[in-house]
């Protein structure tokens, strides 16, 4: 069930990395937000070239909040690790709604605004996604799943709608959800599906994910600009297409199973979530597919991909989804697993 009260206590949290011009642009987008946003929380991952800047920026726009924290981290705990802190200091100070927002992405003047207008509706609430200049491409974050299990852009979801999950940017996320789902998981994820995590978790509670058209957040698109999207394509993509698992791929200099290396990191976490939250004839044939792919790629050589470390990858998560447990306490105990 939706939240039912009207709640105006908001707090927005980034989690920053080695980029002083992108935090400055998403906090000066914050300057005209609704009174409502009157916290602000900054963990920095940042190397220490960049971290010192990066508290001055922090400085100069903290001044207008009731409450603003930036925090150094002693290493770089990701963006699920990032994301998790800032949840919990907005949560431990009583905050109605935590608004997560991408260090790369921005806000429109009226986002906040737009979103609140829809607080009875959805747990969490997203924004629909428009591409930073020059790349003007709509491409929201929000995902619909087909019967197979895959997931696909909600692109074309009515104007206000209800779905499935979603990307983290400009998410809007309700005291509610945390205290009946808690956050961010960084133990089994580091950089990348933290946030379709969270959206899968918080169907399963019940919670309503809520896509509000009206509320504009800025992101940079990975789409080239100038290219059509195939409506008749993009519909049987939602109908047909399995949820796709990456495969293994490893270069010389890369450190396995380190999280500071996300590339080596990021199949595993995608595996364990696609095994949890899809059944096992869903996982199959997501197998299947992910397989065609893998090989795809190793045949045209455009990355150095370990088929025999994919596959084994593939079995060990298909045990885990068809008996429904998960031995593992962090992601790398599973890559290393794989890896021996």
């Amino acid at each position: 069930m939706a939240t039912a009260k009207n709640s105006r206590n908001v707090c927005a949290a980034t989690a920053a990395y080695n980029n002083p011009h992108e935090l400055t642009r998403l906090l000066s987008s914050l300057e005209n937000q609704n009174d409502s946003l009157n916290g602000l929380v900054v963990i920095d991952n940042s190397d220490d070239r960049y971290s010192l800047a990066n508290q001055r920026i922090f400085n100069f726009y903290a001044k207008k909040y009731a409450l603003a924290r930036y925090y150094r981290t002693e290493k770089n705990i990701g963006s699920a690790g990032g994301f998790r802190r800032g949840m919990k200091i907005a949560h431990e100070n009583d905050f109605d709604w935590v608004w997560l927002l991408d260090q790369d992405g921005a806000v429109s003047p009226t986002c906040l605004t737009e979103l609140l207008k829809h607080t009875a509706k959805g747990d969490l609430l997203c924004p629909n996604i428009v591409g930073i200049p020059p790349r003007r491409i709509s491409e929201p974050f929000v995902y619909v799943n087909n019967f197979l299990g895959g997931r696909c852009q909600a692109s074309r979801c009515a104007p206000n709608c209800q779905i499935d999950t979603f990307g983290t940017h400009g998410v809007l996320i309700s005291k509610k959800a945390i205290d009946t789902i808690g956050y961010y998981d960084d133990s089994l994820f580091f950089v990348g599906y933290e946030d379709f995590d969270y959206g899968y978790r918080a169907v399963q509670e019940g919670l309503v994910i809520f896509f509000a058209a009206g509320a504009e957040a800025l992101h940079p698109s990975s789409l080239p600009t100038g290219k059509k999207l195939n409506i008749l394509s993009e519909q049987l993509k939602r109908k047909i297409r399995p949820a796709r698992i990456d495969y293994i791929s490893y270069h010389p200099d890369e450190k396995p199973c380190s999280r500071t290396e996300t590339k080596s990191i990021l199949p595993f976490s995608q595996a364990y979530m696609e095994s949890k939250y899809l059944s096992p004839w869903q996982f199959g044939i997501a197998i299947a597919y992910s397989g065609c792919n893998a090989v795809y790629h190793k045949i045209l050589g455009e990355k150095k991909v370990c088929l025999k470390l994919t596959l084994r990858m593939y079995v060990k998560c298909l045990v885990h989804c068809q008996k429904k447990d998960w031995p593992y306490n962090h992601i790398e105990q599973l890559c290393r697993e794989v890896l021996k």
